[in-house]
């Protein structure tokens, strides 16, 4: 599959080209970068979005630039985007916590808790945008081995491994979610 990944933390881009390898991807880094990709026809068939990251300083007055040094929730116009013109898998991901973050506690109720989900009961409920299937994921962060992103570390196992442990985005469990039926 041809992925775009866009992330402003370059752990959680290295942690995409680890887990994600077999695929086809375009790794960006900056919301000009994924616009220039996605904001208009384009043939990537899954696109993966950081929620918070620092905005366009395209089109801003003085008073525009104060807020381009800020996260802000500007993946989801990414998004968006990437739905308006052609993907068809779209998720948002962040790594704030819904206790963390305004903008990612309003992911809540787009994903609300399934007690018969086994596996995991906070699992991302996809819907449909413009022939896209988009997620918004605020629980896809988990442990993986430093040395290698692409291992994650089994329950529990974080805390007898102290030092090899890096707390990153799960983009593997995010494109699985998406391309469940």
């Amino acid at each position: 599959m041809k992925i775009l990944i866009m992330d402003d933390n370059p752990l959680h881009r290295a942690a995409a080209q680890a887990q994600l390898n077999d695929h086809e991807l375009t790794v960006v880094s900056t919301y000009d970068d994924a616009q220039a990709l996605i904001g208009k026809k384009h043939d990537f068939d899954v696109v993966l979005v950081d929620l918070l990251m620092p905005p366009s300083k395209k089109n801003l007055n003085s008073q525009g630039k104060r807020f381009t040094r800020k996260e802000m929730p500007v993946g989801i116009f990414l998004a968006l985007l990437a739905a308006r013109f052609g993907a068809k898998y779209v998720a948002v991901v962040t790594d704030a916590g819904h206790h963390d973050h305004p903008a990612s506690t309003c992911f809540d109720a787009f994903n609300p808790f399934d007690r018969h989900n086994v596996h995991n009961p906070n699992a991302p409920q996809p819907f449909k945008l413009n022939d896209a299937k988009v997620i918004l994921c605020n629980n896809c962060i988990d442990y993986f081995y430093g040395d290698d992103l692409s291992r994650q570390m089994a329950y529990g196992q974080y805390n007898t491994e102290k030092g090899k442990v890096i707390a990153v985005k799960n983009w593997r469990l995010v494109l699985e979610a998406l391309l469940q039926s």
